[in-house]
């Protein structure tokens, strides 16, 4: 499958680096990758962007917190982030957690469980036409509105 967007779009910068989102790209022949951020020094995920993690010197340890992932955003880019309003900000939000959620789905209906091991009904939760119309029709029409929003007209 080919969809045709830009290899890279600014999202904003971190730490004085510029970040980048990577186009999706159809993997191994049966799964999509997307989500990809980073630039020539760093690779990460957008889901990635729902933890924040630091060393607490006080403390003497290593500290986390989960966001959401609007807060996540904000917080990585600050006002950097080229999305300035929140409601485009909360429904590419939207689209991206659709998009990690369709993609384990359609996963899990291409190998019949969640390959741990055999699972004993994969017959039953095999379903390669939802697979298709899930990579073939849904997050390609995802990916179109994300676009959308990273690359207004």
């Amino acid at each position: 499958m080919k969809i045709n967007y830009p290899s890279i779009v600014y999202l904003g910068q971190n730490n004085g680096q510029s970040i980048y989102l990577s186009a999706p790209s159809w993997d191994c022949g049966w799964y999509w990758g997307f989500g990809y951020l980073g630039n020539t020094r760093c690779h990460y995920h957008v889901d990635g962007l729902t933890t924040n993690e630091w060393y607490d010197f006080e403390k003497q340890c290593f500290r986390s917190e989960r966001l959401n992932l609007f807060d996540g955003f904000k917080k990585h880019f600050g006002d950097s982030l080229v999305i300035k309003s929140d409601k485009e900000l909360w429904t590419l939000c939207e689209l991206f957690q659709t998009f990690y959620a369709l993609k384990k789905t359609a996963e899990v209906l291409e190998r019949g469980g969640s390959h741990y091991t055999t699972n004993p009904i994969s017959e039953l939760i095999k379903n390669p036409a939802e697979v298709s119309r899930i990579n073939e029709t849904i997050l390609p029409k995802i990916f179109e509105e994300i676009y959308k929003i990273l690359i207004p007209e």
